[in-house]
């Protein structure tokens, strides 16, 4: 079941235990020695069993991993139009923060009559481009700190 952002799916405690087993066998799978990593099955009631595709694997990973964390997870697809209170959710900013973003912009959207609307893939290209930026201006500030000899590592 996809959800939406407003109501992403924790597990509670007691089922963390688990998410980390189903996460553990999952990195097993990934980690197999041999020419080619196990990947998983899935096996439904009637017995049928359908081997999952390399991508759906590292999906299913990467969401056991977060689930046995006790942190909440949503799955969105990139082309889901976001308000932009979502939006300014998802990037932890104002919402009439994200809306300045929009006109003058750095992220992508469209109107339908009154509201803004931003996929979702849109949203996260300007996260991963933002995140790049700030990642490069620490690694310069900590460079011109080491040629001040002013930084320790």
């Amino acid at each position: 079941m996809l959800t939406d952002l407003d109501d992403p799916v924790a597990l509670p405690p007691e089922k963390r235990p688990i998410a980390e087993q189903i996460h553990r066998q999952l990195v097993q799978g990934k980690a197999a020695s041999g020419a080619r990593p196990k990947s998983p099955v899935l096996l439904f009631p009637n017995g049928a069993q359908v081997e999952l595709p390399p991508e759906a694997a590292e999906l299913l990973r990467t969401l056991f991993a977060s689930l046995a964390k006790g942190e909440p997870v949503s799955i969105v697809p990139s082309r889901k139009a976001l308000t932009t209170q979502q939006a300014a959710d998802f990037l932890n900013i104002s919402r009439q923060g994200l809306v300045n973003l929009c006109e003058s912009g750095k992220i992508k959207y469209t109107r339908s009559v009154k509201h803004r609307r931003i996929l979702f893939e849109d949203l996260l290209r300007y996260k991963q481009q933002r995140d790049e930026a700030r990642a490069s201006g620490l690694r310069e500030l900590t460079q011109l700190s080491e040629d001040d000899e002013d930084y320790y590592s």
